[in-house]
């Protein structure tokens, strides 16, 4: 036996518990000196990321841009990352995911752009911001980047697809400028084309960069004909996709038939859309963070399911009201009991006590 380690083992332990004990309550609770911190300067937090809203900037119509100066708890990020926008809405925390559209920024700065969605609580929080209020933010996620240094790139977007290619963009011209890269993009009509003063801007002092901005309502749908005949060699270059799944699925489609799926990286917040079925007898249910995974019957709450798989998932009142059980979904549609409202298919944050599967899920506990 290891007796230095016998006799060293105890004194964390012991240490842990004494910081611990009720007795120096509230000065051993994150929560009191998170509010403590808050009411000095509502972006400071010992636990938390927040945000001050620098400024609102319109887009286009119904989109608009976010930049956001993080406090010290944020990690930081790398182009093509998403974040989880957390916003208080009548009372509660509503919860999105949003991609960064500038690369990263000396001055620690963060856009995210956001297009307003009917019906989406989150979205149209974002858009009544104004510069001054503070937001919670989630760490930086996802992988959605090329996955070779130097070679031929094509960039495929549509409509708010565009986000994520932006930051790359930043990203290649002040660290790659001698990389060929190609951008097509796609947009209903040029009002709606996002960033297309930027983009040009940037094509003016890239001269590798090559734009491509297709106009549906002028020229019809980027089909794979289209597509082939804007970039000839579309075939030899390394693709990043991120689009409406519509687009997604027919640029995917015709990778297949070419034996070229391997140079494909798509994103949808490193999710697609599962099949939503609300008449499915059950769901399937996984924890991204354990590798567990469960059965969810429809019209079941996804916490009654994981209880009866046996695991132990936080709880309080079970009534869609102390927010205890809330957690981030990764992918899949739920619907929330009460309101009767169908979640989107990409990360947001749910409650377990009020939620049913209408598709496979995936959790984050």
């Amino acid at each position: 036996m290891d007796t230095a380690h016998a006799r060293q083992d105890p004194h964390p332990a012991r240490f842990r518990r004494l910081v611990q004990h009720p007795l120096w309550a509230p000065l051993n609770q994150p929560g009191h000196w998170n509010a403590l911190a808050s009411a000095l300067n509502p972006v400071w937090s010992f636990t938390e990321s927040r945000a001050r809203v620098v400024r609102v900037v319109d887009e286009a119509a119904g989109v608009k841009s976010l930049w956001l100066q993080p406090n010290g708890r944020f990690n930081g990020f790398l182009p093509g990352q998403h974040v989880l926008l957390e916003l208080e809405i009548d009372g509660a925390r509503h919860g999105r995911c949003f991609s960064l559209s500038q690369a990263p920024r000396a001055d620690g700065l963060l856009r995210l752009t956001i297009k307003r969605k009917d019906g989406g609580p989150v979205s149209g929080a974002a858009h009544a911001l104004e510069a001054g209020q503070v937001v919670r933010l989630g760490q930086a996620q996802g992988d959605f980047a090329p996955r070779s240094v130097g070679g031929k790139l094509l960039m495929l977007s549509a409509g708010s697809g565009i986000t994520p290619m932006m930051s790359h963009l930043h990203a290649l011209a002040a660290a790659d400028p001698a990389r060929d890269v190609v951008l097509v993009h796609s947009s209903r009509n040029d009002a709606d084309m996002l960033f297309a003063d930027e983009m040009r801007a940037l094509a003016s002092r890239w001269p590798r960069l090559h734009l491509h901005q297709h106009s549906t309502q002028a020229l019809g749908r980027l089909d794979a004909p289209a597509l082939a005949a804007r970039v000839p060699d579309w075939a030899d270059r390394e693709t990043l996709l991120c689009g409406p799944d519509g687009f997604m699925q027919t640029v995917t489609a015709m990778y297949s038939a070419a034996g070229r799926s391997a140079q494909l990286h798509s994103e949808s917040f490193g999710r697609r859309a599962a099949a939503i079925d609300p008449d499915a007898a059950e769901h399937a249910v996984s924890f991204a963070t354990t590798g567990k995974a469960f059965s969810a019957k429809a019209g079941q709450t996804l916490l009654e399911a994981a209880e009866g798989a046996g695991l132990q998932p936080r709880f309080g009142c079970r009534r869609g009201i102390c927010r205890t059980c809330q957690c981030r979904k990764r992918s899949g549609t739920v619907m929330n009991l009460l309101t009767r409202q169908v979640s989107g298919p990409g990360e947001e944050l749910i409650q377990l006590c009020i939620s049913t599967p209408h598709s496979a899920l995936e959790l984050a506990l």
